[in-house]
């Protein structure tokens, strides 16, 4: 069975069959990371939310908040968020773990510094989307039903 990390792959590599058109197929890595949990727990996500991700890319195109926690903690939400009324405890508990977990494996949460630290000229994001995709599906394997 694929992990979601094998599926993060397909999305990263995809453009590469595009030839010199790759740029105009790029997912960034927000949408990387929705589109493979979207895959991967079956989520049902609609082109439109799918779209509406683009944005948060990049640390939300301003190398904010990385686009990686961005994209899956809009997956957590969708796995994860009760219908109203509730006080999503649960969804909360998790985010915060995750978030917690993210900055003490890579030393921080913003794009800009993440991009210093763990990106290369060769592969750029790739190594840390792939690696935060394995540690998002151990977090999200302790609490999906």
């Amino acid at each position: 069975m694929k992990s979601l990390a094998d599926i993060a792959l397909e999305y990263i590599e995809s453009e590469n069959k595009y030839g010199i058109d790759k740029d105009l197929y790029h997912y960034n890595c927000a949408e990387v990371l929705l589109n493979a949990c979207n895959d991967y727990y079956n989520l049902k996500v609609s082109k439109d939310m799918l779209k509406a991700v683009i944005p948060f890319g990049g640390g939300m195109c301003s190398e904010s908040t990385c686009g990686i926690l961005t994209g899956s903690v809009l997956a957590l939400g969708l796995i994860f968020a009760e219908d109203k009324p509730s006080s999503n405890e649960k969804v909360k508990k998790i985010t915060s773990e995750w978030l917690g977990i993210f900055e003490y494996k890579f030393g921080n949460i913003n794009c800009k510094e993440l991009k210093t630290s763990h990106s290369d000229s060769e592969f750029g994001c790739r190594p840390l989307i792939l690696e935060a995709s394995d540690l998002l599906e151990q977090v999200i394997g302790r609490y999906y039903n």
